[in-house]
């Protein structure tokens, strides 16, 4: 290429076609070596041009076998032919014009080889360098390496006890629901005592497995720390820093996902279990006991049923009693949840119109006198006030499309979705 363009561009022109090592030279801006003997003027240019050439192989690429490549291929020839070129002008004229060239060549060389050398030594020091933090990292991973092994293994094993520990717990559940009172004692530490087997193992697995994950990151912290002094290095070379602990970690983590889902599964199982044989012990109990006994738990189960209804009562009384929520910028109000209100409301009217409402006439006390108003709200107010929401919300210019879509709903008579559009239709226009 042309000197002006530089070396880089004939670097990566060559890149582009090949592989490395690159072997760089540049040409005599000359056609016969007996040319320029005369022109220090000439010599002093192609001189230039060779330091530009090799300072950018060394001193830019740092590629240490490119710079072996030029120094010891093209370059070097260029050089020995104009040599014994001058050498025979040398050994034809007894004027030895040739000296000047013959002594800045044989500088140029030795100037050059030392560069090379030095270079060469340093780069297998450096690379030795990284071999020795590699040695250590796969010495320090050795045990490590043993350990995932046997952790993976004992995995396996716990893995594989899973339908018989299920099993078990099936087993627990027949024999206690055929147990009598005197027999519940003994299902109820039956069920603890699997329930305790059931998270020994994990806990113990997932213990060993906590350890050497903290372990594999503190080594594969400790390995990018050795290395990154030698980073460059690496680049230059194109080596591939090697992943020792990515994939163990993954792999130990799955393990340990696997094993606290598993022990949360028996909890719960065990848990639902216990709570079975309580309510079983309660039953038989009740029916050990004498007619009076009976009808007084019975009676007490009532009130408090009746209670229960009677405060869900009162909470949906006191909802209906509140105005519905409004927008914050438009003060538009929001009908989405008042219509859940009202349909909940309606819903429980047959409840109380039944033959069989007794224990739930408290409540039915607070919620009669409203039934009608909620269907009326239901069936016209609601409706009305959808309209009159979607009208506004055109007269300020909203979209008309999401408008169009509540307004279908509401002309079928779906009022639930006309609610539902039209309240994020509302927040839509104030960008909530």
């Amino acid at each position: 290429m042309d000197a002006s363009e530089g070396p880089g561009s004939a670097w990566n022109e060559a890149e582009a076609d090949g592989e490395q090592p690159i072997q760089m030279w540049a040409l005599p801006p000359f056609s016969a070596s007996d040319a320029f003997v005369a022109s220090e003027a000439e010599l002093g240019a192609w001189f230039d041009n060779l330091d530009r050439v090799v300072a950018y192989v060394r001193d830019e690429e740092k590629h240490a076998e490119s710079l072996r490549a030029t120094l010891h291929g093209e370059l070097l020839g260029l050089l020995l032919t104009h040599r014994r070129h001058q050498q025979e002008i040398v050994d034809e004229e007894p004027v030895r014009a040739a000296d000047s060239f013959t002594r800045a060549m044989i500088d140029k060389a030795s100037a050059q080889e030392e560069p090379l050398a030095a270079a060469l030594a340093a780069d297998k020091q450096a690379m030795a360098a990284v071999q020795a933090v590699f040695d250590e990292a796969r010495r320090d991973a050795a045990p490590l390496v043993s350990r995932y092994a046997a952790a993976a293994a004992r995995f396996a094993d716990y893995r594989a006890t899973e339908a018989a520990e299920t099993a078990a717990y099936a087993a627990l559940s027949a024999e206690a629901s055929r147990s009598g009172v005197e027999g519940l004692d003994g299902a109820e530490q039956a069920v603890l005592a699997a329930a305790r087997e059931a998270s020994r193992a994990p806990s113990e697995l997932a213990a060993e497995i906590m350890t050497l994950s903290a372990e594999l990151q503190a080594l594969a912290v400790s390995f990018a720390e050795a290395l990154a002094p030698h980073r460059e290095v690496l680049a230059t070379h194109g080596a591939v820093v090697p992943d020792m602990t990515s994939g163990a970690l993954r792999s130990l983590g799955a393990m340990l996902g696997y094993a606290q889902r598993r022990v949360a599964r028996s909890d719960a199982t065990a848990t639902a279990l216990l709570g079975g044989i309580a309510l079983r012990r309660q039953a038989l109990r009740v029916l050990q006991g004498d007619e009076g006994a009976r009808e007084a738990i019975a009676r007490s189960r009532s009130e408090r049923a009746s209670e229960r209804f009677r405060e869900v009562a009162r909470a949906r009384a006191a909802a209906l009693s509140a105005a519905p929520p409004v927008s914050e910028k438009l003060g538009l109000p929001l009908l989405a949840a008042r219509y859940g209100e009202l349909l909940a409301l309606v819903q429980m009217r047959p409840l109380c119109e039944a033959a069989g409402a007794s224990w739930r006439e408290a409540g039915c006390a607070e919620l009669r006198a409203r039934f009608d108003a909620a269907e009326a709200e239901l069936r016209t107010e609601l409706p009305r006030k959808i309209a009159a929401g979607l009208s506004a919300l055109r007269e300020k210019g909203m979209a008309a499309a999401a408008l169009d879509a509540a307004q279908a709903r509401l002309d079928a008579g779906d009022v639930k979705g006309a609610a539902i559009a039209y309240d994020a239709a509302v927040r839509g226009a104030e960008g909530t």
